[in-house]
């Protein structure tokens, strides 16, 4: 990843997304379908997503922050963790011999200026058949102060995906998820925000994790085809 001024770990996220299991159960069951048996987890933040996702998959995690790698290695131990640049064209080489059919990449390409090198590189990780699993944050009118500060060179439309897939990679599913927390983003655009681990902020998450989940899920259905705060692409690699 190109660039001294990228921010990594705790700098790209409220402290209060970490316990906000209702919503991190929300966006990987959206995933579920596609998981195989050996999974490749990207970009580790708050601690990675290994606790919520099958006890007995095959996992590695990797993430470009050293800080970040050790604490999602004192957190499991016995797992497998990499320091490295999801860009880098040997990616591949460098976890070989691992057979990986899944690669769980959730808001991370909208921290890298170099994203189509990032997609390639990681579906090069693949096996034939395996999925490359994404959530991005959606909607360029929704980029805010918020945005800003946890570092995000872009938001994403369902046009921006044909510019990922160039290189290879056929797609299987894209839709828009979370509209109420879309609206929620909106209605924080209009205020002023100097840190993303204010009180404000971190109570509005915990608040939408406890209250808001079931219902956002219910209009999800209605509301996915045309907005929401992040969009979910699937990507099998032919």
């Amino acid at each position: 990843m190109a660039g001294s001024s990228l921010k990594t770990g705790a700098q790209t996220y409220s402290s209060a997304i970490e316990d906000a299991e209702n919503y991190t159960r929300w966006i990987l069951s959206g995933f579920t379908p596609f998981m195989g048996h050996s999974l490749l987890e990207v970009g580790l933040g708050h601690g990675g997503y290994r606790r919520f996702l099958p006890a007995g998959i095959d996992y590695l995690g990797v993430d470009i922050d050293p800080e970040c790698v050790a604490q999602a290695r004192a957190r499991h131990a016995s797992e497998d963790y990499l320091v490295a640049d999801v860009t880098d064209p040997a990616l591949a080489e460098r976890i070989a011999p691992r057979r990986i059919d899944t690669v769980l990449c959730i808001n991370v390409l909208e921290h890298i200026e170099q994203d189509e090198e990032a997609v390639a590189a990681l579906l090069a990780t693949l096996v034939p058949g395996g999925h490359l699993l994404i959530l991005v944050p959606a909607f360029s009118a929704l980029y805010s102060d918020l945005d800003r500060m946890a570092g995000h060179v872009r938001r994403y439309r369902f046009a921006d995906i044909a510019r990922l897939t160039a290189r290879g990679g056929d797609l299987i599913e894209r839709r828009y998820f979370n509209a109420l927390g879309g609206l929620g983003w909106w209605v924080n655009k209009a205020m002023r925000h100097t840190s993303l681990d204010a009180a404000s902020v971190n109570g509005q998450i915990r608040f939408f994790d406890r209250f808001v989940v079931p219902i956002a899920r219910a209009v999800d259905v209605i509301a996915r085809p045309v907005f929401g705060q992040s969009m979910i692409c699937v990507i099998r690699k032919p």
